[in-house]
């Protein structure tokens, strides 16, 4: 599966990094300007100041790579020291490796860092959505990678000594370079042990509830520790980053399997039907026999083990499917985990979710009923708030909108959008596409709320489907086939 999205890339004639993939030993990309104009949200370089945990991840014309670290931001402007860690699909790894740098903040959030380190520079643009957290992605060396940056507070290094339970999410390849996703339910013990149950979807081959067990050590000061965890795909060790004692990013130092995911802390369980109930939004994504598959829709859980209200849009490789209806079970177990048969005309899917709270869960694809399908999609479901309309939309948005452009390559973008409460956006982005880098276009929009959060509008010239979680969380998918574009507006504190 991993060798269609390359083959696409490879028609855009995109160069080939030198060294390991993102690391940017070929710096061929100059240091573009800063971000300019756009909305005043408040923002400034101020607002980038302390410690902070990135995770990025995507694929250049060689490998898919993966990049975790820390950072200390002065707010200033200076990038005074931090620790990052790169691995690829083809064995190259960059760890535990010094970088300083320099970032700018602009008035509406959007910003740009770059790292230096002995394996080269790497450029990034983020919009910050608070000043704990942004998301980014790459701009240099060729390369289509998008990621995060959260705020990682004062801990100390015994944060991981007490008993805590973490729904891990892990995306990637396994040693035959084909996609690989899992979530669980790990626990962490006395500061050494991993035990808990991982569920695999290993090239739409599903292994259920297969016990893990492992061990971490200590984080440093930093936050960074490794971590070893067998499943029933083998052995797999890990380099990870405590953001705090609620959240982990990691990513595999494994030669023959490449992964990258997150862990957040487990704050509570409805461990039944009748408690695990209410209106959900996901957003999920991954790759079937055809190429990329991206879904978004909504449903409610009706207490009793239905879902129903449901409906969602989704892209497959080019192939867009419009407000398709479904229904489906759902059950629950006493730890969090659930699972979903969804029902369609001609078809079923099944899912299976962690709860990281009733809030939020985890969400892997584990099949179809349709014969040779192969299907792999992780993501996110959560919590929604309905009857909302378009002027409860109203404010500064963090703007990301990342996926394949077909026939033309990855493209990814992230901006700031002010909502008038009227269905109306204005602001700038910055976006990559595999032949330049665009900043500072000024771009125009809409939207609307409906009763039950699905509705339509536009971000700039992509035409999307609107899916409000909440009135500061909007998920967004284009309707645009030959644009399989996911992202999301979150209003700016």
């Amino acid at each position: 599966m991993r060798k269609i999205l390359l083959s696409i890339l490879s028609l855009v004639a995109l160069a080939t990094l030198v060294g390991c993939g993102g690391g940017g030993s070929s710096n061929i990309t100059p240091v573009p300007s800063g971000p300019t104009g756009g909305n005043n949200a408040g923002f400034s370089n101020s607002s980038l100041s302390g410690s902070y945990v990135f995770s990025v991840n995507g694929v250049n014309s060689s490998n898919s790579f993966a990049v975790i670290g820390s950072f200390v931001a002065d707010g200033a402007g200076n990038i005074t020291s931090g620790t990052r860690d790169t691995v690829t699909d083809g064995g190259g790894q960059a760890l535990s490796e010094s970088i300083t740098g320099t970032y700018t903040v602009n008035q509406d959030g959007r910003g740009q860092a770059t790292l230096n380190g002995t394996s080269g520079r790497v450029i990034y643009r983020f919009v910050m959505q608070s000043p704990s957290a942004a998301k980014l992605f790459q701009i240099s060396d060729s390369a289509d990678a998008t990621g995060r940056i959260i705020a990682q507070p004062s801990f100390t290094s015994t944060a991981l000594t007490a008993t805590s339970t973490y729904i891990v999410r892990l995306d990637g390849e396994d040693s035959g370079l084909n996609v690989y996703g899992a979530i669980g339910g790990l626990t962490f013990t006395g500061g050494s042990t991993i035990t808990g149950t991982v569920d695999e979807n290993d090239n739409a081959t599903f292994n259920a509830q297969f016990a893990g067990t492992g061990s971490f050590s200590a984080p440093a000061t930093s936050g960074r520790g490794t971590a070893t965890l067998i499943t029933a795909t083998g052995t797999h060790n890990f380099v990870y980053y405590l953001v705090s004692p609620a959240r982990l990013e990691l990513i595999s130092t494994d030669r023959n399997f490449f992964l990258h995911g997150y862990a957040d802390q487990q704050t509570a369980i409805a461990g039944t039907a009748v408690a695990f109930v209410g209106d959900q939004v996901f957003n999920i994504s991954g790759y079937d026999s055809s190429g990329q598959v991206l879904e978004t829709g909504r449903l409610t859980l009706d207490g009793v083990g239905n879902l129903t209200n449901a409906i969602e849009d989704y892209n497959e490789a080019g192939s867009y499917y419009d407000s398709v209806p479904f229904t489906g079970t759902y059950s629950v177990a006493a730890n969090g985990r659930w699972t979903a048969t969804l029902t369609y005309t001609s078809s079923t899917l099944s899912f299976v979710g962690w709860q990281v709270s009733p809030q939020q869960s985890m969400v892997l694809v584990s099949g179809s009923n349709i014969a040779n399908f192969g299907v792999v999609e992780t993501g996110t479901m959560r919590a929604q708030t309905i009857g909302l309309t378009t002027a409860s939309v109203t404010g500064n948005y963090a703007d990301n909108l990342s996926g394949l452009y077909i026939n033309s390559g990855n493209i990814e973008s992230g901006g700031n959008f002010l909502a008038d409460g009227s269905g109306n956006l204005n602001g700038t982005i910055d976006s990559q596409t595999p032949t330049s880098i665009n900043t500072d276009i000024v771009q125009s929009g809409n939207y609307s709320v409906a009763a039950n959060g699905r509705s339509s509008g536009t971000i700039g010239a992509v035409p999307v489907h609107v899916y409000t979680v909440d009135a500061d969380t909007i998920y967004l998918i284009s309707t645009d086939p030959n644009r399989l574009y996911q992202g999301m507006l979150v209003k700016q504190q």
